[in-house]
C-alpha cells in the first residue's frame, strides 16, 4: 500500500486507520475471514476520502455510513451479493465496487439483484491509485 500512503499524503487526503481491535471485531461479525491486502488497507487507511470519494471501511463510528460492516449489513441481504465480498466504493445508480477477501479481487456489483456486472484483474492499491487518486 506504499503508492497509495504517498498518493493520500501528497493529495491530502482524508484518512481513519482502524486500529488492530477494531479490525478484530470486524472479523468477528464476518462469516469470512479477511485477507492480508484488505487488513493493511483498514490499519493503514481505516477509509480514504478525496474528493468525490469515499471508501467504506473502519476507523469512523459503527453508525457512521462509511462503517463497513453496515453497508455489508445492508447490501449483504440482496441474493446475487457476492459471499466473501466488502463494500469498498459507492459508484451510483446502485453500482458498488466490492472487494472479494476470498479471490482477492474487486468486483463491480450491482443492486438490487443485477448481480457481479464485471471483475477487475487488479490489485486492491492498484485500484485505489487509479480510481481514487487517477494515478
Amino acid at each position: 500500500m506504499q503508492n497509495v500512503k504517498q498518493l493520500v499524503e501528497r493529495h491530502q487526503a482524508n484518512t481513519r486507520p482502524a486500529d488492530p481491535a477494531s479490525i478484530r471485531a470486524l472479523e468477528e461479525k464476518l462469516p469470512f475471514p479477511l485477507s492480508g491486502e484488505y487488513r493493511s488497507f483498514l490499519s493503514e487507511f481505516g477509509v480514504i476520502v478525496f474528493g468525490a470519494y469515499e471508501t467504506y471501511g473502519l476507523g469512523v463510528p459503527e453508525s457512521h455510513y462509511l462503517n463497513v460492516l453496515n453497508a455489508y449489513a445492508d447490501l449483504s441481504s440482496d441474493a446475487s451479493y457476492p459471499a466473501s465480498a466488502l463494500p469498498l466504493l459507492e459508484v451510483g445508480d446502485g453500482q458498488y465496487y466490492l472487494y472479494d477477501n476470498k479471490a482477492q479481487r474487486i468486483v463491480l456489483w450491482a443492486t438490487p439483484n443485477g448481480g457481479i456486472v464485471r471483475v477487475l484483474d487488479e490489485s486492491l492499491e492498484t485500484f485505489l491509485s487509479q480510481k481514487i487518486f487517477g494515478e
